[in-house]
Protein backbone atom coordinates (compact mmCIF):
# COMPACT_ATOMS: atom_id res chain seq x y z
CA UNK A 1 0.00 0.00 0.00
CA UNK A 2 1.37 3.53 -0.79
CA UNK A 3 0.66 6.75 1.72
CA UNK A 4 0.96 10.15 1.13
CA UNK A 5 3.76 12.08 2.82
CA UNK A 6 2.74 15.59 4.54
CA UNK A 7 2.82 18.29 3.84
CA UNK A 8 0.99 17.57 0.31
CA UNK A 9 3.91 19.12 -2.00
CA UNK A 10 3.58 18.56 -5.88
CA UNK A 11 6.80 17.29 -7.50
CA UNK A 12 7.31 16.78 -11.08
CA UNK A 13 3.35 15.76 -11.13
CA UNK A 14 3.48 13.38 -8.40
CA UNK A 15 2.76 13.86 -4.44
CA UNK A 16 5.81 12.45 -2.51
CA UNK A 17 5.52 9.34 -0.92
CA UNK A 18 5.92 8.26 3.11
CA UNK A 19 6.31 4.73 4.09
CA UNK A 20 3.59 2.87 6.79
CA UNK A 21 5.76 4.79 9.68
CA UNK A 22 6.07 7.90 8.42
CA UNK A 23 2.05 7.97 7.43
CA UNK A 24 1.30 7.03 11.20
CA UNK A 25 3.90 10.03 12.58
CA UNK A 26 1.57 12.13 9.99
CA UNK A 27 -1.60 11.09 11.36
CA UNK A 28 -0.46 11.34 14.92
CA UNK A 29 0.65 14.49 14.56
CA UNK A 30 -2.23 15.82 12.89
CA UNK A 31 -4.46 14.31 15.79
CA UNK A 32 -2.62 15.61 18.51
CA UNK A 33 -2.04 19.44 17.05
CA UNK A 34 -5.91 19.24 16.69
CA UNK A 35 -8.66 20.47 18.89
CA UNK A 36 -11.70 18.31 19.06
CA UNK A 37 -14.72 19.81 17.08
CA UNK A 38 -12.53 22.02 14.70
CA UNK A 39 -13.26 19.78 11.59
CA UNK A 40 -16.45 20.29 10.46
CA UNK A 41 -16.88 16.79 8.43
CA UNK A 42 -15.78 15.08 11.35
CA UNK A 43 -16.26 16.71 14.42
CA UNK A 44 -15.24 14.06 17.05
CA UNK A 45 -11.86 14.23 15.40
CA UNK A 46 -9.11 15.69 17.65
CA UNK A 47 -7.42 15.33 21.08
CA UNK A 48 -8.91 16.74 24.14
CA UNK A 49 -5.38 18.47 25.91
CA UNK A 50 -6.70 21.68 23.57
CA UNK A 51 -9.58 21.95 26.39
CA UNK A 52 -7.43 22.46 28.92
CA UNK A 53 -5.69 26.01 29.72
CA UNK A 54 -1.51 25.67 29.42
CA UNK A 55 -1.15 26.76 33.12
CA UNK A 56 -3.93 23.11 34.06
CA UNK A 57 -1.52 21.01 32.54
CA UNK A 58 1.11 21.73 35.04
CA UNK A 59 -1.51 20.96 37.84
CA UNK A 60 -4.25 18.34 35.91
CA UNK A 61 -4.04 14.61 36.44
CA UNK A 62 -1.77 13.18 34.15
CA UNK A 63 -3.22 9.96 34.03
CA UNK A 64 -6.92 11.68 33.02
CA UNK A 65 -4.57 13.37 30.06
CA UNK A 66 -2.96 9.81 28.72
CA UNK A 67 -6.62 8.57 29.22
CA UNK A 68 -8.16 10.99 26.68
CA UNK A 69 -4.65 10.83 24.12
CA UNK A 70 -4.69 7.09 24.55
CA UNK A 71 -8.42 7.02 23.50
CA UNK A 72 -8.06 9.24 20.20
CA UNK A 73 -5.10 7.26 19.48
CA UNK A 74 -6.93 4.37 19.43
CA UNK A 75 -10.34 5.76 17.71
CA UNK A 76 -8.80 7.93 14.65
CA UNK A 77 -5.01 5.78 14.34
CA UNK A 78 -6.07 2.06 14.41
CA UNK A 79 -2.96 1.01 12.44
CA UNK A 80 -0.67 1.42 15.73
CA UNK A 81 -1.76 -1.00 18.90
CA UNK A 82 -0.46 -1.75 22.48
CA UNK A 83 -0.06 2.22 22.54
CA UNK A 84 2.12 3.89 25.71
CA UNK A 85 1.77 7.67 26.23
CA UNK A 86 4.27 9.69 28.58
CA UNK A 87 5.09 12.88 29.12
CA UNK A 88 8.76 14.33 28.37
CA UNK A 89 9.35 17.45 29.73
CA UNK A 90 11.48 19.80 27.03
CA UNK A 91 13.03 23.51 27.67
CA UNK A 92 10.68 26.53 27.56
CA UNK A 93 12.61 28.61 24.69
CA UNK A 94 10.06 30.51 22.28
CA UNK A 95 9.80 27.24 20.20
CA UNK A 96 8.36 24.72 22.96
CA UNK A 97 6.19 27.00 25.13
CA UNK A 98 4.58 24.81 27.05
CA UNK A 99 8.02 22.87 27.68
CA UNK A 100 6.33 19.81 27.69
CA UNK A 101 6.18 16.73 24.93
CA UNK A 102 4.37 13.71 24.71
CA UNK A 103 6.55 10.46 23.58
CA UNK A 104 4.11 8.08 22.00
CA UNK A 105 5.04 4.25 21.72
CA UNK A 106 3.64 0.99 20.59
CA UNK A 107 3.27 -1.38 17.57
CA UNK A 108 2.38 -1.91 13.82
CA UNK A 109 2.28 -4.42 11.31
CA UNK A 110 3.61 -4.35 8.09
CA UNK A 111 3.83 -7.30 5.46
CA UNK A 112 2.62 -9.83 8.12
CA UNK A 113 5.68 -8.34 10.62
CA UNK A 114 5.22 -6.32 13.90
CA UNK A 115 7.23 -3.57 14.09
CA UNK A 116 7.86 -1.25 17.32
CA UNK A 117 6.72 2.59 16.56
CA UNK A 118 8.10 5.29 18.99
CA UNK A 119 7.99 9.04 18.19
CA UNK A 120 7.90 12.31 20.42
CA UNK A 121 5.27 15.02 18.86
CA UNK A 122 5.50 18.53 20.95
CA UNK A 123 2.75 20.51 22.44
CA UNK A 124 2.36 23.88 21.94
Amino acid sequence: MEYLALPFVLREGYLAKATLEQSITFSLGLLLSTRTGTIPFLPEFGCGIWEKEFSDLYTANKADIRASLRNAIDKFEKRLYNVSLSFVNMSTDSAHVLGMAVKVGGYYREDNEEKKYEATFDLG
